[in-house]
C-alpha cells in the first residue's frame, strides 16, 4: 500500500474532510464523481499509469484503487 498517502493527499485536495483509510468506501467520502475522476486523473499523471475504464467501474474502496495502482506499477 505504498501509494496510499498519494491517494489520500489527492482526495484531501478535492475537499475530503473525513478520515481516509484503505477501507474507506469512496462514495462515503463526500466528493462527487467529477472530483473523484479529477483525483484519479491526477494520480494517473503523477504515477505515469493509465487505469482502464473497466477497472474504474470496479473501484468502490480506497483499497480497490490501491490494488489497481499496485498491479499497474509492477
Amino acid at each position: 500500500m505504498k501509494y496510499f498517502e498519494q491517494i489520500k493527499e489527492s482526495l484531501i485536495q478535492k475537499g475530503v474532510s473525513v478520515e481516509i483509510t484503505p477501507e474507506s468506501i469512496i462514495k462515503d467520502l463526500g466528493i462527487d464523481s467529477l472530483d473523484l475522476m479529477d483525483s484519479i486523473v491526477d494520480l494517473e499523471s503523477a504515477l505515469d499509469i493509465q487505469i482502464p475504464d473497466d477497472k474504474l467501474m470496479e473501484i468502490s474502496t480506497i483499497k480497490d484503487l490501491l490494488e489497481i495502482i499496485e498491479t499497474l506499477k509492477k
